[in-house]
C-alpha cells in the first residue's frame, strides 16, 4: 500500500514556516503557479524517467536504497518497476491496479475500495492539472532560484494514516519533478530522485497491462 502511494505522489508531482525549507520564500499569489501547472500537465502526454528510491527509518542508522524505473501515460496509467535490490511491480490502468513481486501478484479494482477511489481521483486530478485545488490536501507552494517546492498536507484520513506530508522540487527550467520526500507519521521519511527523465516518449500501451 505505501507504494501505491507512493505512486500516487509522484503524479501529483508531475508536476509551515520558511524554516522548514531552508533556501525557499513561500508564494503569496499561486494563481501564475498554478496556470503554469496546469498548463505543463496539459502539454504532457507521457513521462519516462529512472529513480532511485531512499528510505530512512528510525529504528536503522542506513538509508534503504531502491533503484528502478517509472512510465506514465494519458489517460491514467502508470507503471512503476524497482530492480534493486528486490523486484517489485506496480501498474495502474485506470480502475486495475496489478501489483506484483518475486512470490506473488495481486489484482485490484479500485471501485471496491473507497481509499483507491480517493487515488483515482487523485491521479485524475493530477494528469488534468488540477492537483492544486483538489480539497483532499492543503498546498503550500516555496520558491528558490532554481526551483520549486510544493508543500502537500493531507486532509483526508485515508491518505493521512501514509503521510504526513508531500514535499515536491520542481525544476525550473522544465517543470519537472526532481525530487520526492514524503513524511510519515512515525518520522520515517521516503526520498526519491528522478533521472534521465523522459517527456512525451511513445510508450505502448502494453506496457500499462494490467489484467
Amino acid at each position: 500500500m505505501n507504494k501505491l502511494l507512493l505512486t500516487v505522489a509522484i503524479l501529483a508531482a508531475a508536476f509551515n514556516a520558511n524554516a522548514q525549507h531552508a533556501g525557499y520564500t513561500q508564494l503569496t499569489d499561486l494563481s501564475a503557479f498554478k496556470a503554469q501547472f496546469t498548463a505543463t500537465a496539459q502539454k504532457t502526454t507521457s513521462i519516462k524517467s529512472d529513480f532511485v528510491q531512499e528510505k530512512n527509518l528510525s529504528m536503522l542508522s542506513e538509508k534503504i536504497t531502491s533503484k528502478g524505473k517509472f512510465w506514465f501515460k494519458k489517460d491514467n496509467m502508470v507503471r512503476m518497476e524497482y530492480t534493486q535490490p528486490s523486484k517489485y511491480l506496480m501498474i495502474i490502468n485506470k480502475d486495475n491496479i496489478l501489483v506484483k513481486d518475486e512470490q506473488k501478484e495481486n489484482k485490484i479494482n479500485t471501485k471496491s475500495n473507497k481509499l483507491f477511489q480517493q487515488i483515482n481521483k487523485i491521479i485524475i486530478d493530477c494528469v488534468q492539472g488540477s492537483i492544486l485545488s483538489n480539497p483532499d490536501f492543503k498546498v503550500k507552494v516555496f520558491e528558490s532560484k532554481g526551483s520549486y517546492l510544493v508543500e502537500l498536507a493531507p486532509l483526508s484520513k485515508g491518505i493521512k494514516d501514509f503521510f504526513k506530508s508531500i514535499n515536491i522540487s520542481v525544476d525550473k527550467k522544465d517543470n519537472s519533478v526532481s525530487n520526492i520526500d514524503m513524511q510519515e507519521p512515525s518520522g520515517d521519511n521516503t526520498t526519491i530522485h528522478f533521472i534521465n527523465k523522459e517527456i512525451n516518449a511513445n510508450l505502448p500501451d502494453a506496457l500499462f497491462a494490467a489484467k
